[in-house]
């Protein structure tokens, strides 16, 4: 990172202390330029270290213009917002059974299943789905601040103009998530599954610290990293039917989904905890239209805490979760179904990311800055799409979340596509 001198002395040694930047490849930083003019010749001293953590790159370039544990608040916000971005469903939507009524192969529904909640119905013994989904998302908004346009991140007070100080960053956070599934029927009431996610994550971002005369410091900096993401095992009962004969006429399910720690919660593709969702499901209908729902609570192994920059500097912890969602299936021909979720949930304990007021610092009168809350996130997608049987019993989805309202880190769209098969 390249520092610019400041006007006193305790902002030179602040400069020179937090001046370097890590990323996973060279680290660049440069001074301000104002539009329109030349760049002023590079002074101070540049300090480069390696590094191929994300979550360290981000700490290096929002501390020195904000707080000494700030990057862990937008770590963890960033890891959360992440984590509980849902998948697109992984049960089987072509399934086939015997009538025992007609002796023939019939479909099981006329409708291919919900985009991102559970329905129910289960696979059938010995029936497998293998699939794959693709969905990009760019975490721009942090409740409801704009994180990639000079977000502010301190603003101090001060008896003079020189004194004061104003610190402001804009980051660009996005993943693109592969995930691999397969779920399988052991018995007609009983399915067994696997997501397998491969987590593309980049970063880059800048970060500024003012005085009220001019700048203090300037940094910038990337970094990116891919590999495996939380792998979740999936189990799945039918407990109850709301009827018989074909087409499946609904009833009650529960299911446990496991999130292992497998990926790396440094880079953040992961947690670094194991998670266990219980949910229970319901879906209904013979007609064209069925509805479902599901509600659900998440147990985490351990807490996930960060240190607030608050005063007394307080730990600040998120663990468990939960989840709702709701929505229905519209069979608009046979071969298409169209798809509307309302997805809701959150994380308690922590997670949020606010202005608070910190112990002014030397030379300044009264502080706020950005920092981890003792308060959880809560979310509230909305999902339209479409599943469509292009072939044999294959299908292909296309479908988005939309951000109503979410109080974490979160992208404000985030498409999705996918590809399965039934055998």
């Amino acid at each position: 990172m390249t520092t610019r001198r400041a006007p006193h002395a305790w902002a030179v040694v602040l400069t020179l202390v937090c001046s370097t930047l890590v990323c996973s490849t060279a680290a660049s930083a440069q001074t301000t330029t104002p539009p329109g003019q030349t760049p002023p010749p590079i002074q101070g001293t540049t300090t480069t270290v390696e590094t191929t953590t994300i979550a360290g790159t981000l700490s290096q370039i929002v501390g020195p213009a904000g707080t000494s544990h700030l990057g862990d608040a937008l770590g963890l916000a960033a890891q959360l917002g992440m984590a509980t971005t849902p998948y697109g469903a992984a049960s089987g939507g072509f399934l086939i059974k015997l009538d025992p009524s007609t002796g023939l192969e019939v479909r099981t529904a006329t409708t291919f299943g919900p985009a991102f909640a559970e329905r129910a119905l289960t696979s059938g013994e010995g029936k497998l789905s293998l699939g794959v989904s693709i969905q990009a998302s760019t975490y721009d908004r942090l409740d409801n601040i704009a994180v990639d346009n000079n977000m502010q991140l301190l603003s101090s007070t001060a008896a003079t103009p020189a004194a004061s100080r104003s610190g402001t960053a804009s980051l660009s956070i996005k993943s693109t998530s592969t995930v691999a599934f397969a779920r399988m029927g052991v018995t007609d009431n009983f399915d067994i599954g696997v997501n397998v996610p491969i987590v593309a994550v980049k970063f880059s971002g800048t970060a500024s610290l003012k005085s009220g005369v001019g700048d203090v410091l300037f940094a910038q900096g990337a970094a990116n990293n891919g590999g495996l993401g939380d792998v979740q095992g999936i189990a799945k009962y039918r407990f109850h039917s709301f009827g018989t004969g074909q087409p499946d006429p609904g009833g009650l399910a529960a299911m446990v989904t496991m999130t292992l720690p497998t990926g790396d919660r440094q880079q953040l593709r992961g947690l670094g905890i194991t998670r266990t969702l219980v949910s229970l499901i319901a879906s209904s209908g013979q007609a064209r239209l069925r509805p479902h729902g599901n509600v659900g609570f998440g147990y985490w192994s351990k807490g996930v805490s960060v240190v607030s920059d608050t005063i007394g500097n307080p730990t600040v912890t998120a663990r468990n979760e939960f989840n709702y969602a709701a929505g229905v299936e519209f069979e608009a021909v046979p071969k298409l179904t169209l798809l509307l979720d309302l997805l809701g949930g959150g994380v308690l304990g922590g997670g949020a990311v606010g202005f608070a007021s910190v112990t002014p610092i030397a030379g300044t009168t009264a502080s706020q800055a950005l920092l981890a809350l003792p308060n959880g996130t809560r979310r509230i997608d909305l999902a339209p799409g479409l599943k469509a049987n292009i072939k044999g019993k294959m299908l292909i989805s296309l479908n988005a979340l939309v951000a109503l309202h979410d109080t974490g880190l979160h992208a404000r769209v985030t498409p999705v596509a996918g590809i399965d098969l039934t055998f």
